[in-house]
């Protein structure tokens, strides 16, 4: 039975953002919209556990960029970049993370963000099973080649009862390795790493030097 409380819907991103482009931009937003979001925090990871860092880019710099790209929507929608995550020692395990934010966010939702490519390890994740019961799970398509997979592992833990959302967004067909890459490459112009990057992104990127 309802407690007869609406509850807040805070929606959080991770990630770790280096660096942030389009496809993190246009997914943020559908998932703001689509969730019917009452807070959007964007937040940057110190050490993720899943993947090697390039350490001449730092977490300063990868806040920096979220901060410049969302910077926009301001005022408009609720939507901010939070350093929790940066300002925490040790490698980032998504559990620790949505345990102190539902202590914070009492009698809220909370809405977890995740790639497509990243759910189908969900189940190697630390302490999943205790997540799912923390939070909605919402899941944005990588790409156009897992939709199956995806909807297999939906249908077995829907199953046992966790809350999973699916975004329905259009996948951003290259990755934050190919778009370093297409950076660093003294032949490529402006104006095809903006079809990828944001101009202030990008803007941030040449004056604080990144992937040179």
């Amino acid at each position: 039975m309802s407690d007869g409380i609406s509850k807040s819907k805070i929606g959080i991103f991770g990630g770790t953002f280096n660096p942030v482009h389009k496809g993190h931009e246009m997914t943020a937003l559908n998932f703001y919209d689509k969730c019917e979001l009452s807070e959007l925090i964007v937040m940057p990871c110190s050490i993720p556990p899943h993947k090697q860092l390039d350490a001449s880019v730092t977490a300063v710099h990868r806040f920096g960029m979220c901060e410049v790209c969302f910077a926009k929507y301001y005022g408009i929608m609720n939507i901010r970049v939070s350093d929790f995550e940066m300002r925490r020692e040790g490698t980032s395990y998504t559990i620790d993370t949505i345990s102190m934010l539902k202590q914070e966010y009492k009698n809220d939702k909370i809405y977890f963000l995740v790639g497509s490519d990243m759910f189908l390890y969900l189940e190697n994740w630390y302490r999943y099973q205790d997540l799912l019961e923390l939070c909605v799970f919402t899941v944005a398509f990588r790409n156009s080649h897992d939709k199956a997979q995806v909807m297999a592992l939906y249908d077995k833990l829907t199953q046992t009862g966790a809350e999973i959302e699916l975004l329905e967004n259009e996948p951003f067909e290259i990755s934050s390795t190919e778009l370093r890459e297409l950076i660093s490459d003294d032949k490529s112009d402006r104006i095809n790493l903006e079809k990828y990057i944001s101009r202030e992104v990008l803007a941030y990127i040449e004056e604080n030097r990144i992937y040179v």
